[in-house]
């Protein structure tokens, strides 16, 4: 594993066909199939779950990390976890982020062909040196994807990413308490911020990417961190507190559909349970588990006061 302590790896997805969705992915960003069967017994017990699942793990196919484990429970199909959820509403894990390589047009367009539905047209951020471009949809799962084009300055660590799309390098989550969350990330997790802003959630003509009435847009307040244990924007976790309030989705749990987790490679399993603890979430395991294709280690998951999962796995150790 290239990333332990580093962020998230991969995000897991329940989702009501495994192979159908990662064939719609395949499609549209171009990332390959890593690898698949069942899911493994201490996975299933992370999500609160018993009983038999199968997962397909897919990934671009230059880069180990960002990937997308997607999780088919056996079974009725079951509803999603932000059924009629708005991009303000908080609760759980709102989206993971690709860069768009190169033309973010062609990315959505491919998409869309594949069941996506945009919240907002593409919107067109200008911050004097810094400008880019950016749409979020969703498909009937409620796997949200947050596009993004970097127009100026060049971007830099991408060289040797091809294809049209990035791996994942960012998941959102929307929270109700600002402060509670970067408490989590910052204090307890030791983690550098890569931007804290606060404003306004659209440009002045009200121009939104989250669907946002735009009469009214430029009058909601917004709380944006991001954050990574050392501070880049690769497998970094943001967090974001909107001036309205919504449905609040933070006691969704699975087997319920969409993004279901964060997972994080880790060195010191205990120390993470201690931190995460320290940070309001309540913990399951740790347990034996294995993440195909890694090792078999022990893993145990944080779940936040707003109902975001993060899995951390220690490879190679066992149960004492």
């Amino acid at each position: 594993m290239i990333a332990l302590d580093n962020g998230f790896e991969e995000v897991v997805a329940i989702v009501a066909d495994a192979g159908a969705s990662a064939a719609r992915l395949y499609a549209a960003t171009g990332f390959v199939p890593v690898a698949q069967g069942p899911v493994d017994d201490g996975a299933m017990a992370l999500m609160g779950l018993t009983g038999a699942a199968r997962e397909v793990l897919i990934g671009h196919p230059g880069v180990a990390r960002g990937r997308i484990r997607l999780i088919q429970i056996d079974g009725p199909v079951a509803d999603l976890n932000r059924e009629g959820g708005q991009a303000w509403d908080p609760g759980g894990i709102f989206d993971i982020n690709l860069r768009a390589l190169p033309n973010i047009e062609a990315l959505q367009r491919a998409l869309v062909a594949q069941g996506f539905v945009a919240h907002a047209p593409i919107t067109d951020w200008d911050f004097g040196p810094l400008a880019v471009r950016e749409v979020v949809s969703s498909d009937a799962d409620g796997l949200c994807v947050a596009l993004m084009e970097r127009v100026r300055p060049p971007l830099q660590g991408y060289d040797g990413v091809s294809g049209p799309a990035s791996f994942v390098f960012n998941s959102t989550q929307v929270v109700p308490d600002f402060e509670a969350a970067r408490h989590l990330y910052r204090d307890c997790f030791g983690w550098l911020p890569v931007q804290e802003t606060q404003g306004m959630a659209a440009q002045d003509s009200g121009a939104n990417c989250m669907g946002l009435p735009e009469g009214i847009a430029a009058q909601i307040p917004m709380r944006i961190g991001i954050y990574h244990p050392e501070g880049r924007m690769e497998g970094s976790v943001e967090i974001i507190e909107y001036g309205v309030r919504g449905h609040d989705f933070s006691d969704r749990e699975p087997p319920l559909r969409g993004w279901t987790a964060l997972r994080f490679p880790v060195t010191d399993l205990e120390e993470f349970i201690e931190r995460a603890a320290q940070g309001g979430c309540r913990i399951i395991g740790p347990v034996a588990a294995q993440w195909a294709p890694h090792p078999a280690g022990m893993a145990a998951a944080a779940i936040t006061p707003w109902g975001a999962r993060l899995e951390a796995f220690q490879s190679g150790v066992k149960d004492r």
